[in-house]
Formats: structure tokens, C-alpha cells, sequence
């Protein structure tokens, strides 16, 4: 007797959550492709859900969210029950929780989360409209494909089958947007422990740290994460305690509408040449597709998007970050190396004369270790006090000036670290100013990368060149002090 399911070869099964469930990866024979095929006895109490799930997920057209292909009544056989199966199609990539355990739990830079994300909470809200909600979305529910796009997977379905964290789905969609976000940035999820487990990752993803019944906040793990990032989170998730006199967001839409105000004033893209994602699609990345045109797409090609319990894999994906402007980023290759005149310590807020006023341009830190920051030896650096706190003891920050002698057209500064990287913020000046915030900027860079290179969109025009660090990463010799050590700095332009 032939039935409805046998122009899909079942491949392999990807997870069983229970007795009446299963996940299949298939192939759909008639139109020559993969697909995803879950089941369900048909007389389980989740099956008129499952079949109006289907149906209304079916009803999106939106590319991000993986679509329902067919839904399938399978008759009882004499060594089966009746079931119900929904296709979906397949997606060549790898799942954000994939990604994040190829790079060790490594926290993304704060513009690649931020755009990730933004792509989710656009397509959740295009679901939102149509009254449609995801219910358990996760990180192994966001697939990175091989082209380089953002991908949503269970759209409705996972909430039938797996469960939702709350009665409430709008909430569950806001409460996954935030976590999303805190995952991203910080490489622990603040999702609620029995949501953790996943088809992919049957393993736990590393959990935030926790402050009673409150999941603390990103930055308490990462000193580098904006305010706004904080507040967003807070107001979006319920385990994380919000500020005196904020609201919880509503709807998925006033989600996305905060992290767009965020998403415009991200700093430039800071590009770290030796990040374990080697080469990232950025923020921009699909408001600006024209400007990637020339640059190809590089990318890691994976056979399977889900794994077998019993199967570990590891790799390193990649993917393409364009540049800011098709005309105004020069290669390195084009670039000349800018002679520095000296480089000179930078203490503003520092009171080496004890007199109670802090000394200004005059300030200096470790001075005579300056020089040491360009010398190209790499046993040698200029290395900052120790403090007992990452803000530099309440100081804000210390920094390094480099002066090129005469103006000059200025595009990336490289700058090695003799230690753990710290968070980084490049300006640009033709004077010498006491206030860090006064001097244009040029990008900045989050802290973890022991070499970056900051890249400007348009060549910016000056004499000198502040390295300001505001958080100090713990020195390699007393983890209970920070301590901020640069072993080189290169900066390359146009000379003038």
C-alpha cells in the first residue's frame, strides 16, 4: 500500500523529544532536494495545534523564515499509528549556538550581534503582523546559511512540539530577542535553563550568571557592552532586572525600533584580522547588498544543518563583512605606512601632583615606556599602572598619542597587544585635547582580541592620533589588577 510520505526518503533521524514525536532530515525525491520532516501520532493531544501552526507559518512570505512545504496525514500501518508529518525545507549553514561552540563560547563584536539580531526581530515582526508567533525561538532555531543569510527554523512548530517558556508567545518572542542578544554578545545564554537544550545541541549552552531570582547583567560580563545594549535587554526579558522608572517593551516591534536607534549609532567597524570568525557579514549587510557586490562571498560550506546526539563537530565558519563605502576603504596593499614623529603617554584625568586637579594634556603614565609602543620589537611594550579596577581606579581610562609630525590622510590603525586586547577607541586631532571625547573618531574595537585593526569608511584628516583605553583588561601577571600592555602600533593612510 503506498503512502503519501514515500516520495521522501527519511535519511537520518535528528531528535526524538518524546514517544509521539520525531525529526527527520529526508529527501524529497520528486522535486530533487533535502528537507525536514517532523512527526506526530496523530491522536496526541498536540496535533490540532501542529496542523494550525503549519497552516498559519505556511501563510509568511518572508526568505528568513524557513518555510512549511506540506503537511501530511500518514494512515495507520500495522507497525505504526496514524501520524501527522510537516515538511520543511532544508538550509545548508550553521546554527548561531553552532557558530558560537566553533569559537569557544567567544563573544561576537557588539555591530555583528546587533545586525544578527536585528535580522531576527525584522522577520519576527513581519510574523507578528500576520498574528504569528515563533513561541521557542534560540539560538540553534537562528541558522548562519552558507550564502551568508539569516535563517529562522520552527516557526510556531517548536512552540507545538518542544514547548514555550511562556503561555504568552508575543512575551516568548521578546524574551528570545533579548537573550539572543545577551548570548551574542557575551557567549552565555540567559534563556531559561530547561529551554537550553535544543535538536542541535543536546548539551547545555553556558549559562549567565545569576544574582538571586535575576540573570545579571551583559555587562557585568563584558565591560564593553553600550548602555542602551543593557537597557534593551532589561526591558525585553523578564530574568533580567530593568532600571527604576522603564517599562517592559510590549510588542516585537518596539523591540526592533529600540536596537535600529542602536544599530545607527554603532561605531565604525573595528575588523580584527586574527578573530577566530575570520571574516564576518557586518551590519549593513543586507541594507547595503550593492556595496558587497566586488567582494565575494567567503564562506565555509556544511553538508548538515543538524548533528546526531552521538556526533561532535567542529569548525570555523566564515563569512564576508563588507566594507562601509565600496570607494572609500583602500586595501591595505594600497596603503602606505605613516611614519610616527613619538608616541607620548596620556593621563587626563591622572593627579600626579597630588594637588587635587587633575593634570590635563600634561598628564602622563609609565612615559618613559612610551616609545616602546612602536619600536616593532615584540619582547618590548608600553604597559599602564596597575589598577584595581577595569575603569583605571575611577579615571576613565589612560591612553597613548602618536604624532605624525604634520597632518595626514589617515585610514586604519593596527595596534598589537602584549596582553589580553582591551576595548579600544581611536581619535583623531590636529591639537593635542584633555578630553577624550572631544577628539573625531576614527572606530573603535570591543576587548578580546589580542590584534585589531580599525578601519575608518573615509580617510580622516590629523596630526595625532589618541589610543584611549577605557576598560582595562586584568593584568597576565595579578588577575586581580588591570593592567593595559601595547607591544605595536601601525597606522596607515595616504601621506599627505
Amino acid at each position: 500500500m503506498s503512502s503519501p510520505l514515500d516520495r521522501y526518503r527519511l535519511i537520518e533521524h535528528l531528535f526524538v523529544p518524546d514517544s509521539a514525536t520525531a525529526y527527520w532530515r529526508g529527501y524529497d525525491l520528486t522535486l530533487d532536494r533535502e528537507v525536514i520532516i517532523r512527526t506526530l501520532v496523530a491522536d496526541d493531544p498536540r496535533a490540532a495545534a501542529l496542523r494550525e501552526a503549519a497552516r498559519s507559518s505556511a501563510m509568511i512570505e518572508d526568505r528568513r523564515l524557513i518555510r512549511v512545504l506540506d503537511v501530511i496525514d500518514l494512515p495507520a500501518t500495522e507497525s505504526a499509528p496514524a501520524m501527522i508529518a510537516v515538511i520543511n525545507e532544508w538550509v545548508q549553514g550553521q546554527t548561531l549556538s553552532s557558530i558560537m561552540e566553533s569559537r569557544h563560547w567567544e563573544p561576537l563584536d557588539v555591530d555583528q550581534a546587533i545586525g544578527i539580531v536585528w535580522e531576527v526581530a525584522q522577520a519576527l515582526v513581519r510574523a507578528h503582523a500576520l498574528r504569528i508567533r515563533h513561541g521557542r525561538l534560540l539560538p540553534s532555531s537562528v541558522v548562519m546559511t552558507d550564502a551568508a543569510e539569516v535563517r529562522i527554523i520552527g516557526m510556531s512548530i517548536d512552540a507545538v512540539l518542544l514547548g514555550a517558556p511562556h503561555e504568552d508567545l508575543i512575551r516568548s518572542d521578546l524574551d528570545a530577542l533579548g537573550g539572543l542578544l545577551y548570548f551574542l554578545l557575551t557567549g552565555k545564554s540567559p534563556l531559561f535553563a530547561t529551554m537550553m537544550q535544543s535538536p542541535v545541541n543536546p548539551s547545555e549552552l553556558p549559562s549567565a550568571p545569576r544574582h538571586g531570582a535575576h540573570v545579571e547583567p551583559a555587562s557585568h560580563i563584558r565591560a564593553d557592552i553600550p548602555p542602551a545594549i543593557d537597557l534593551l535587554i532589561s526591558r525585553s526579558m523578564i530574568e533580567v532586572k530593568r532600571p527604576r522608572g522603564t517599562s517592559k517593551l510590549r510588542s516585537v516591534e518596539d523591540f526592533l525600533t529600540e536596537l535600529t536607534k542602536i544599530r545607527d549609532h554603532v561605531d565604525p567597524v573595528a575588523i580584527a584580522r586574527e578573530s577566530k570568525l575570520l571574516v564576518y557579514w557586518g551590519v549593513r549587510a543586507v541594507v547595503a547588498v550593492a556595496l558587497i557586490a566586488g567582494l565575494g562571498l567567503s564562506v565555509v560550506a556544511f553538508r548538515q544543518l543538524f548533528i546526531r546526539p552521538d556526533v561532535s563537530t567542529k569548525s570555523t565558519v566564515s563569512f564576508t563583512l563588507p566594507a562601509p563605502s565600496t570607494s572609500s576603504v583602500a586595501s591595505a596593499a594600497a596603503l602606505k605606512i605613516l611614519p610616527m614623529s613619538s608616541v607620548t603617554s596620556f593621563d587626563p584625568y591622572g593627579d600626579d601632583n597630588g594637588d587635587g586637579v587633575a593634570d590635563g594634556i600634561k598628564g602622563r603614565e609609565r612615559e618613559a615606556l612610551a616609545k616602546f609602543a612602536f619600536d616593532a620589537n615584540r619582547k618590548s611594550s608600553w604597559k599602564s599602572q596597575l589598577y584595581a579596577t577595569a575603569d583605571a581606579d575611577a579615571k576613565g581610562g589612560v591612553g597613548l598619542v602618536l604624532d605624525l609630525g604634520t597632518s595626514q590622510s589617515i585610514s586604519s590603525v593596527t595596534v598589537k597587544f602584549a596582553n589580553s586586547g582591551t576595548a579600544l577607541r581611536v581619535g583623531v586631532a590636529d591639537s593635542i585635547v584633555s578630553d577624550p571625547a572631544q577628539w573625531q573618531v576614527l572606530a573603535t574595537a570591543p576587548a578580546g582580541k589580542p590584534r585589531v585593526t580599525l578601519r575608518t569608511p573615509r580617510a580622516i584628516a590629523g596630526r595625532y592620533i589618541l589610543l584611549w583605553f577605557p576598560k582595562l583588561p586584568p593584568s597576565s601577571q595579578q588577575s586581580d589588577l588591570h593592567q593595559v600592555r601595547v607591544a605595536n602600533v601601525v597606522v596607515r593612510g595616504n601621506p599627505t
